[in-house]
């Protein structure tokens, strides 16, 4: 995506960021259509910041992870400003990245300061941006994620119960099988 301000060319990437306090983190890269889902060891239940912890943590991998393709991009560019934009559904963690809120929580200011060690090594504009968690694709793909771990602990369970899926499918009789008398 290419803009036009103030005489420069500005190019853009967009990057979507989520976190679950299951401990899995994602990220969406809308220029390569690539993404990736890790795993981390989940936030202590009930615990106050856990969830903005791997919020903030899914921001930190999402610029880590596509640091190399970045700094290709921004290498190829000619005249062009690139502009880096890392969307978030967390309000207060983008807010705390932009500088408007204060980060209070020790283990979050770790966080922010790897993004800003990382921030430092990148020559080109970063933005960080709230978006609605429907427009999220990497909360969407976490949410994916989580909808297949519970059809296979569900399977797992039917199972466990009834025995093995082939054995209960020689049991059953297709309605088309069935003759009246």
């Amino acid at each position: 995506m290419s803009i036009i301000k103030y005489g420069l060319r500005l190019s853009s990437i967009t990057i979507d960021a989520d976190g679950s306090p299951s401990g899995y983190i994602a990220w969406y890269n809308h220029s390569t259509e690539t993404s990736r889902i890790r795993t981390l060891r989940p936030s202590i239940k009930n615990d106050r910041y856990g969830v903005q912890r791997m919020e903030m943590l899914a921001i930190y991998f999402a610029l880590a992870d596509n640091q190399r393709q970045i700094n290709r991009i921004a290498n190829n560019q000619k005249k062009k400003q690139l502009v880096v934009n890392i969307r978030s559904d967390s309000k207060t963690s983008v807010e705390q990245l932009q500088g408007i809120s204060e980060v209070r929580d020790i283990m979050l200011q770790r966080i922010c300061a790897a993004i800003r060690k990382l921030l430092e090594r990148m020559a080109y504009m970063i933005i960080f941006n709230h978006l609605e968690r429907a427009r999220n694709i990497a909360g969407l793909l976490l949410e994916q994620r989580r909808r297949k771990e519970e059809e296979k602990l569900i399977m797992h369970r039917y199972e466990k119960y009834y025995g093995s899926l082939d054995r209960l499918q020689g049991l059953m009789v297709s309605p088309y099988e069935l003759t009246t008398a």
